[in-house]
């Protein structure tokens, strides 16, 4: 047999050889072709997507996927969302209070930039989902040293401030013209301005005042959501601390007088039928009492705030159907009949209740 005869019969067995090999290890029992990877789900940044609906000085709104913590949630389910830089609103999110404190992303959500404000708001597609990756959620910006509030056409700080979970320090006054309060605070030497004018804040604010507005100027530290609409810059409040000054006579506007304080008061609680009794001692006549409960503030563990539970005209107040939980205290408050005058709260520490 001539030798470039024996060469191609070599050549053929050996490709027939590699396609038999080929065909059987393709048969093999679990063999999977290979599946291409999805690709990577990118989440934007809250700053991003603000500076994406400010590309047009119009009204707009586009759908993102995004992520950021949860610092707050208000009562009407409208969440705080935050990161190291900036803040948004996301209005009635319907998420519940286990995502405060978490971050989260948020899946086909919808950005708005309607009246100069940023917010965002679920579509029927919206996912919201919680990212283990997530570690400490970002703490309130000091205002008052966050430099000017700026206009609408400083573009990059705008859109940075616009949306700001911050905390500020300065003083608060209730304008009965406009009914809404106006907050005042200094960078170096220029006064700030903003006005606090929705309903949950302002009632917030009157807690400190007998649930009446504070129409003098009181020294105010709040945290809460910086926010610009309209012509305006406004906040909404997380939580509040107010100090109301003492009268002073030779100042000449209006300010309530103040009543002595209740002189002593014990709170007993019946376990068994959830019943609060709280006595306490008092000689002037012609006062209501109004009875609070003393609560820790879920924002700041360094804060209390006061929940009116009711008012009594006598020395003794009882209350059925009473829960202890998340109670601290009981305070009481001494208020003239015609609402003119009060006292200082006087509270009794939950260390102090009589249980029964």
């Amino acid at each position: 047999m001539p030798v470039y005869t024996r060469r191609l019969i070599s050549v053929s067995v050996l490709v027939l050889l590699f396609i038999v090999l080929f065909l059987l290890a393709s048969c093999q029992p679990g063999a999977q072709p290979q599946q291409p990877k999805p690709e990577e789900k990118v989440y934007k940044s809250i700053g991003e997507v603000k500076n994406t609906l400010l590309v047009s000085s119009a009204d707009t709104e586009t759908t993102v996927d995004l992520e950021g913590y949860v610092v707050y949630r208000f009562e009407d389910s409208s969440l705080i969302l935050a990161n190291d830089e900036t803040a948004i609103m996301f209005k009635n999110s319907g998420l519940s209070s286990k995502y405060v404190g978490k971050k989260i992303q948020l899946k086909s959500v919808k950005a708005v930039y309607k009246n100069k404000t940023f917010y965002l708001e679920k579509r029927n597609s919206t996912e919201a989902s919680i990212d283990l990756s997530g570690k400490t959620p970002p703490q309130a910006k000091n205002l008052n040293s966050s430099g000017e509030l700026p206009t609408p056409g400083e573009k990059e700080k705008f859109a940075l401030m616009n949306g700001f979970y911050s905390t500020v320090h300065g003083t608060i006054k209730f304008d009965t013209d406009s009914r809404r309060y106006f907050v005042t605070y200094s960078i170096a030497t220029k006064n700030q301005v903003f006005e606090i004018s929705d309903e949950q804040s302002i009632n917030l604010i009157n807690r400190f005042n007998v649930d009446k507005p504070i129409t003098v100027d009181a020294e105010a530290t709040l945290t809460g959501y910086l926010f610009y609409e309209t012509n305006s810059w406004k906040f909404k409040v997380s939580s509040a601390d107010v100090v109301i000054p003492a009268p002073n006579v030779s100042v000449g506007i209006e300010i309530p007088g103040y009543v002595l304080p209740v002189e002593q008061a014990t709170a007993t609680y019946y376990q068994t039928e959830k019943r609060l009794l709280v006595e306490y001692t008092y000689t002037l006549p012609d006062v209501v009492f109004m009875i609070y409960k003393e609560l820790n503030n879920p924002s700041n563990e360094n804060e209390k705030v006061y929940e009116l539970i009711g008012e009594a005209t006598s020395t003794v107040f009882e209350k059925t159907g009473f829960d202890l939980g998340g109670v601290s205290g009981i305070g009481i408050r001494v208020v003239s009949v015609d609402k003119t005058k009060e006292s200082e709260l006087f509270v009794v520490p939950r260390e102090k209740f009589i249980e029964n």
